[in-house]
């Protein structure tokens, strides 16, 4: 596979008319083919990054920004590395979320273990009469 089938099959069922406008844009340009194959970068990352950056020139909740501007922020995407444009690498998937959201919930502790841990905490941090902890 190369870059420009993978950017294709990222947007296969996409039905958003400006993201396609922008890949379509990034098709074009065959000097980016091989940053199309990096595995940090996506789709649905890029289009959040533009979408943040729009935010940052946003006044009075209105903006403008002309397609050769959006264009360069997408090449700017593919270009550079997510460290460089600080964008959050940390990514997980949708089950690995749903798996910590269902561990969190579930973190109950039998009575037993509780009380337990409740005693060693009191022995450990006791204070003497005499000064200091015991």
């Amino acid at each position: 596979m190369n870059g420009f089938d993978r950017l294709k099959e990222q947007v296969k069922d996409q039905e958003d008319t400006a993201l396609l406008e922008v890949v379509n844009y990034l098709l074009s340009r065959e000097d980016m083919e091989q940053k199309y194959l990096n595995e940090e970068k996506n789709v649905d990352d890029m289009s959040r990054f533009i979408k943040n950056k729009a935010r940052e020139h946003m006044k009075n909740g209105w903006n403008y920004i002309e397609n050769k501007v959006v264009f360069s922020w997408a090449v700017m995407y593919y270009s550079l590395p997510n460290s460089f444009l600080k964008i959050n690498t940390n990514k997980t998937t949708k089950k690995e979320s749903k798996k910590q959201k269902t561990t969190s919930k579930n973190n109950i502790v039998s009575l037993e273990k509780a009380k337990e841990q409740i005693e060693k905490n009191k022995e450990a941090s006791q204070i003497s009469l005499f000064g200091g902890v015991a």
